[in-house]
Parts: structure tokens; sequence; C-alpha cells
């Protein structure tokens, strides 16, 4: 089943377009399916869609990066009811959608889902707004993150002669195709469909408390509203009425559909505009109306309900008016189920693998790490596994095992048989090693199938760490021990650090060492030893700086592949500043060995 996944800022016209992209789709043939996402319920989009597509499914509570799981189920489900395409329509206030949600879905379910580019509507008004510092500093950083990360960005309303925002879409995502479009009119539908994608846009480095102040400057209110007179009034003008008076104050989005009587509606997408009224809606004069509100104004829910009741009131003198179904919050801060480090063969957080797995499959680190790339590398690996008790015929089990190159090293050293389990293990096993593509979180062995456990730079990746100890004490036998290594942060980190640590590394997980130590006693651990292994770390930066002059010698030359793409500046900058880290002792390294 082909996925689309649609994303863009609040009010950028993403619902409308959706509609026009499933006519032209179900026009040439196919059954389309269509699942809206909202932080709450009583969505709006969900009653707008299901005229225009065969299935329509919502996923409410959450955006589509927290709510994966049930996304999956979704599309899933869609499937098997016969569904040939699916169009998934992000909630307006997110992004980061390529390593939370792109990614994701097309490493886990390859043979199910052909993810389509991700597509960004951009407002040009919204971004003139921002050209113009017209939006709140943290608005304006989510807002260029979602077009950071377009692999396509749709130009919204082209029918409404937009201004000219191509030089400023470039001077964000410079190699995206730009579409201007119209879900009014459907125009640019069809170029959208046809457009082909050179350079996929990678994942984000985005800082995420940034991302959530944004997302929490925003009141949300989604009701149901019932107005009744005893005099017949006329819901478009009340409806208005009602949105000429949100409009003044600092609204993203506030959108309205009349469910009775049906084919109504309108929408505000900013402070001072005119309202949006839905063409051919019924104008008769009618004794009661109900309609669905959605509203995100930048207030506190509190002040928005208020603004909302009076707003309507005033718009409505002599209709009774009662709100139901009404919920007023502000979004917290978004968990990602998965969050891929990078794009295509990625490895996610919570699948048990960890993040340097998934960097170690990308051609350019492992030039820069080389055969060992966690740190302390294959020695640390043989200095756990004596700390681990092994004897002739113990069974180890390597949680996140990578390529398998701790377990070979292992298996050399010691008389042991040895289980590995990853996202993405090795395709074959070998002597005295069989590996098996698995989950931390739900370890398909019996209680106490082994003496000895190994987790190796992967814990603080892990989505539910105290799920995945519970497993591993599970499996493991009384008395067994388990050796686990991890990168820790003891002090808060520069910000020159703090972008790059929220792209997915082990870091943007990790925890201080005393930290990791209590994580396992809460799991029915009892700490056997914890010692400073930040020494492993530096003599991996030594490394990484080594291998980086000589790819940095090799391109100069000509013999760095062509496909080989190292950002020579990035990474020096990056290992300077990590250098000075783990100096300071802000980052650091930590081995621990417990027993069951």
């Amino acid at each position: 089943m082909k996925v689309h996944v649609v994303g863009g800022f609040l009010g950028a016209g993403k619902t409308t377009l959706v509609q026009a992209l499933a006519e032209r789709l179900r026009a040439g043939g196919e059954r389309v399916a269509v699942i809206t996402n909202d932080q709450g319920s009583v969505l709006v989009d969900t009653s707008r869609v299901r005229t225009v597509a065969d299935q329509v499914r919502e996923i409410t509570g959450g955006c589509f990066c927290c709510r994966f799981d049930e996304l999956e189920q979704a599309l899933s489900a869609a499937q098997r009811d016969g569904a040939t395409v699916a169009v998934a329509e992000a909630v307006g206030s997110c992004t980061d959608l390529v390593a939370t949600v792109i990614a994701p879905l097309s490493d886990r379910f390859p043979e199910r889902f052909a993810v389509a580019p991700l597509a960004i509507v951009v407002d040009p008004w919204r971004v003139k707004q921002l050209e113009a510092e017209g939006l709140h500093a943290d608005v304006g950083y989510l807002f260029r993150k979602q077009i950071e990360e377009a692999d396509v960005v749709l130009l919204s309303r082209a029918d409404l002669a937009p201004p000219d925002v191509t030089a400023a879409v470039r001077a964000i995502r410079a190699d995206a195709p730009i579409v201007p479009v119209s879900g009014r009119t459907g125009a640019g539908v069809a170029e959208w469909l046809a457009t082909t994608i050179d350079r996929p846009a990678p994942p984000l480095r985005i800082d995420y408390d940034r991302y959530a102040a944004a997302e929490a400057l925003l009141g949300w209110c989604n009701a149901r509203v019932h107005l009744q007179a005893r005099a017949p009034f006329s819901p478009a003008a009340v409806l208005r009425g009602f949105l000429e008076r949100m409009a003044a104050f600092p609204v993203a989005h506030l959108k309205v559909t009349s469910l009775v009587p049906p084919g109504g509606g309108g929408a505000i997408v900013r402070q001072g505009d005119p309202p949006l009224l839905d063409a051919g809606a019924p104008s008769e004069p009618v004794g009661e109306s109900e309609w669905l509100v959605n509203a995100r104004v930048e207030m506190a829910p509190g002040e928005l309900v208020q603004r909302l009741r009076e707003a309507l009131a005033e718009a409505a003198p002599g209709v009774e008016v009662r709100w139901s179904e009404l919920e007023a919050f502000s979004p917290s801060r978004p968990t990602p189920r998965h969050r891929y480090a990078f794009r295509g063969g990625a490895v996610s957080a919570d699948t048990e693998a960890a993040c340097c797995a998934a960097f170690y499959e990308r051609a350019d680190v492992r030039v820069l790490l080389g055969d060992s790339w966690h740190p302390g590398g294959v020695a640390l690996t043989l200095a756990q596994g004596e700390r681990l008790g092994l004897a002739a015929g113990s069974r180890v089990l390597d949680v996140a095992c990578g390529q398998g190159t701790s377990l070979r090293a292992l298996v050399e050293r010691f008389p042991v048989e040895a289980v590995g389990i990853d996202a993405r293990p090795p395709s074959t096993s070998v002597e005295r090693i069989t590996f098996q593509r698995g989950d931390a979180h739900e370890l398909k062995f019996a209680d106490g199938s082994f003496d000895a456990i190994l987790c190796e730079c992967a814990l603080s990746t892990f989505f539910d760490q105290p799920g995945a100890l519970a497993e591993m004490r599970r499996v493991l036998r009384p008395g067994g021990r388990l050796a686990v290594s991890d990168m820790c942060i003891e002090a808060p980190l520069p910000p020159s650090l703090e972008e790059w640590v929220h792209t997915g590394t082990c870091l943007s997980r990790a925890m201080t060492a005393r930290a990791y130590a209590q994580l396992l006693r809460d799991a029915g651990f009892t700490i056997v030893e914890q010692r400073d292994a930040s020494d492993g770390l530096r003599d991996l930066l030594r490394r990484i700086k080594r291998n980086l002059v000589g790819a940095a010698f090799a391109s100069v030359t000509g013999q760095l592949p062509e496909d080989l793409r190292i950002d020579m500046k990035y990474a020096r900058d990056v290992l300077r500043e990590a250098d000075a880290a783990v100096a300071a002792g802000l980052v650091g390294y930590t081995a621990l060995v417990a027993s069951r």
C-alpha cells in the first residue's frame, strides 16, 4: 500500500489539499484511506474528509510520532479493508517526521508500505510573516524545521495570488522541489504526485526543548457546539461573525464545520485575516445548527475557552448556545516512539538497537569509526566478559548486538554459547553464535534462559528502559550477571552540542552514571561493580580524528568515493566540542556489572 505522509504548519491548508488528493486518487481507481491526527479529539478534519475517502480513521491524543503504534495499526487495518493508498495528515504543530515516522515506516514494514516522499504544505503568507519576524521565536524555529525536512514543498492557496516566497523557502530547504498547489481547485496535485526526489531530506538536527516550547505556546480547544433559537437564524452569518471576532486574537488556526445542516464551515489561519468560508454552504435560515470547532490560538487554554464562548455569544444574539465534548489544553512535550538516526536502513531506538548501530551502517560512519565503534571497543567487551564470570558452556545474550563484533570477541576468548538480538542483526549465524531479530522490550526466551547478558551502548536508547531491564532480568537465571556500558551526561551540555545531541545519538536519552545504577537497582538487580570507562571514549574520539584527517586527504586527492559524503567542517566542530565536554567531565562512559 502506498502511504503519503503530509505535514505542515497549522492553517497551511493541509486538510483541503488532502481532500483534493483523495478525490484525484479515487478518480484514478485507487481505494483511499485518510488518517487524521490531533492532540485532542472531536476533529473537524475527520468530519470533512469522510465525503471524499473510502475509509477514514483518526489518531487522537498525540502526534503520529508519539502514537506510532496506533499509526501502524491504522495503516494495517486500512490495508486489510482494501485500501490501496493511505494519506496520513500530521498534526500542524508537528515536525521531525522523517526521523520519527517516515524512516520507521520504511524500515520496519518495507514489504507492506511504500512510503512516498514527505510532503510539507507551506502557506506563503506564513513565510512572509516569518521573514518579517512576525512569529514568536520558538514558533518560527518549529516552522523552519518543518520546511527543512520536506522532501517536497507544497506552496498552498495558489488560487489566491500568493506572494512569491520561493527564494525564502530555498534558503531553508535548497534541494526540495517546490510545487504550487490549491486544495480548492486541485491545481498542482498531479504535479505533486509526479514529482521525483533527487535528495531526500535527512533526519533533522533539532532541539526538542525549543520544539516543545513552541507547541506549549498554543492553547488547543476542540468542542461540539449546538445552536438553537425560536426564530430562524442564518448559520452562515453567525459563523462569519464568530470567526471575525476570533480573528482579533493570535490565531494559528481556527476551523469550524457544520454537522447540522451539513456542508458549511469556515476557518481563520492568521490573526487579522478575513474568514475563509466554504463555497456552496447552505444559506437558508434554520432553527438549530450543530458545529465542530477546533481552535489553536496563542493563549492559555482557559482564556481561549472564554474567548471562544464570548465571540460566539456576541455573534449569535438570541440564540441558545450549548458547548459539549469540550477539551482545552496545551500540548505536552513530544516523546517519539521511535527516532531514527538516519533515513533508509536506520535502526530505531526502542527496537533494542543502539543508535551507534544505526550510525555504523552508514558508509561515512564506517570510515570514521573503523571496526570498533563503541567506546572501549573489544577491550572493554572482554573486560566486561571477565567480570561476568563466564564458564565453559555458559549461555550469553547480547541485547542490541549490532553486527556481532562483541559476541565474536567473547566466543573467541571464552568457551560459551551466545545469542545476539538486534533490529537488524547479521543475516547468518556463526559457530557458537546465533543471531536473531528481536526486541529488548519483549525477549522471546523462557525465564532463566541465560547465564549472562551483555548490553553495550544501547540501554540509553531504549524507549522503555525499565521494561527492557525487566525482560533481561526475567531471562537471566538467578545469580546470573548483567554487564551494561553506556554514554552518560553528568551536567548540562553547552548550546553548541545541544542540537547534535537531539539527532538520535546515544546521548539523546543518556543519564548520569549514578542514574544508571539506580535504574538497575529499581529493576531488581544488585550492583556488583561500576567504574568509569571514559578512557575508551577519549580513545574513540582520537581514532575518529585520525580517520577524519585521512578522509579529508582522500577527498582532496580524489580518492574518496563520490557517493561518500562527509561534512568535514561539521564533523570537526562536533569533535572539538565533544572533546571539550569529555575533558570537562560533562560527558563520559560508564560500565556496570550487576547480578540477579
